[in-house]
């Protein structure tokens, strides 16, 4: 059986300490449990430390905000985690540590070790390392007019009157990767050289080696699954001969693999921390004058009723990175949307068809956590044509779908009001009043905000205008 003083902390059985004892950080039983039929764990050991922030935040420029909450967080996670590191170093444990959330991955703990850990002052909790099967897009039976999805959000117009399509602006794709030479998304990739070669450092990041695990080239960005082609195109796709798959085609994307049918929270975290600082190809040398501006989460967790991710979007939002999480495909029941779109930082998208219907997989609030109404909005979601892996366009349908058009719109949002750059409060706020309400309060709350299209319907075109008349701060 585990140490006494441990299991005492995962069933809750340990009333007070005892006089100048402390009482040790709490054990998710399923680590426990791990731990009794195999004599080791691997698992997650989360921090108490949290870093200051205040410094990024009073920043205007994009590249420095982005550094100095690099140079927090990892600061903190050094200060923190330093009793603990050399602990596993000692034991010749193998570990991993994080800094976007203040964690280590200790692989192979055995009971004794555990239980140490578990008593450092320094230590929160310590949670099981988990595996999500991700939940397959919806394939289209038959095809929309060519390209609804970006007319009803009037993109083309916002391109045309105001001769904005996202210039400036980077997105961030955390997925199954991209193919980086698909025809509508090539020349938007932030690798592609000027004169017509490519460099994939610090635009490219596959941290598990998942592409040559498939049988692609090492380290060249690929497609895992398909979804990832897709949600990039959707966000700023065009090929330059009519195909215009995406919201901002103006704009310039970088994406990480961070799994295909399934996802690893240590890869979640790797790519968390890429979009803040992208490294090399090879995990080195991390460059947060290179962070992304807006990051697209078409993934989430089924079952998953921790705040795991809550600090990694929260230490995006400090740095002014825009957070975008699709609202999940467990509808139609209400409470149904899942993490972390579930969060108060993540601003989450529904899904609805050509017709303004919301979809019936479209998850729904009230959001567990009490975050208030979600999803925060509505997107187009089913029947979405965009870019597929072999160089073609294929049409899906999700949630993952309708993150895109968010990401896109506030690329859009932020060439057109570059004084928003990084103002993700006041951004949401010009998402949401300029949406088109929709009257649906079968799981609460109002004809203007309700949980089950959010705020309304996502209007690109008069976000663009609403931004442009908001005054500097």
């Amino acid at each position: 059986m585990l140490a006494a003083s441990v299991m005492a902390a995962v069933t809750g059985t340990a009333q007070t300490a005892s006089a100048g004892v402390r009482k040790p950080a709490p054990v998710a039983p399923a680590v426990a449990n791990e731990l009794n039929e195999q004599g080791q764990a691997t698992y997650f050991v989360m921090l108490k430390g949290r870093a200051d922030l205040g410094s990024a935040r009073s920043l205007t420029r994009h590249s420095e905000r982005a550094a100095a909450g690099y140079q927090a967080l990892t600061r903190t996670a050094e200060r923190d985690q330093k009793g603990l590191r050399k602990l596993l170093t000692g034991e010749g444990v193998r570990f991993e540590a994080f800094w976007v959330v203040n964690t280590v991955l200790v692989h192979g703990a055995d009971r004794a070790l555990t239980e140490r850990i578990a008593s450092l002052p320094e230590v929160e909790r310590l949670v099981e390392r988990r595996k999500a099967e991700r939940r397959p897009e919806t394939p289209a039976k038959a095809a929309a007019a060519a390209e609804w999805n970006i007319q009803q959000i009037g993109a083309p117009r916002v391109w045309s009157e105001r001769g904005v399509r996202g210039e400036g602006v980077v997105v961030a794709s955390i997925d199954t990767g991209a193919q980086y030479d698909h025809p509508a998304l090539v020349r938007q990739y932030r690798g592609r050289t000027a004169n017509g070669t490519f460099d994939h450092d610090y635009n490219w990041y596959d941290p598990n080696d998942y592409c040559q695990r498939i049988g692609k080239p090492s380290q060249i960005p690929c497609d895992l699954h398909g979804h990832g082609s897709h949600t990039t195109g959707t966000a700023i796709g065009d090929d330059g001969a009519g195909n215009q798959i995406g919201v901002a085609p103006g704009a310039k994307w970088i994406a990480v693999a961070a799994g295909g049918l399934f996802l690893l929270q240590e890869d979640l975290l790797r790519a968390g921390q890429w979009v803040m600082a992208p490294t090399d190809r090879t995990g080195a040398n991390p460059r947060p004058d290179l962070a992304a501006h807006v990051v697209n989460n078409s993934w989430g967790w089924e079952q998953w009723p921790d705040d795991f991710y809550t600090q990694m979007i929260d230490s995006w939002i400090s740095v002014g990175i825009f957070p975008v999480f699709g609202s999940g495909n467990s509808g139609p029941g209400c409470g149904t949307v899942i993490p972390p779109g579930q969060g108060p930082g993540a601003y989450s998208a529904g899904a609805y068809d050509s017709t303004g219907q919301i979809a019936s997989m479209s998850s729904r609030g009230p959001s567990p956590l009490g975050a208030g109404t979600k999803p925060n909005i509505a997107a187009p979601g089913v029947d979405v044509r965009s870019a597929s892996p072999d160089g073609g366009y294929v049409l899906l349908s999700g949630t993952s779908m309708a993150a895109p058009h968010v990401t896109g719109t506030v690329a859009l949002i932020w060439s057109a009001a570059p004084h928003l750059v990084g103002d993700v409060a006041r951004t949401k706020q010009v998402m949401d009043l300029t949406a088109t309400d929709v009257n649906d309060v079968t799981c609460g709350g109002t004809a203007a905000d309700n949980n089950v299209y959010g705020e309304g319907r996502l209007n690109a075109r008069n976000a663009v205008e609403l931004a442009r008349n908001i005054s500097p701060s």
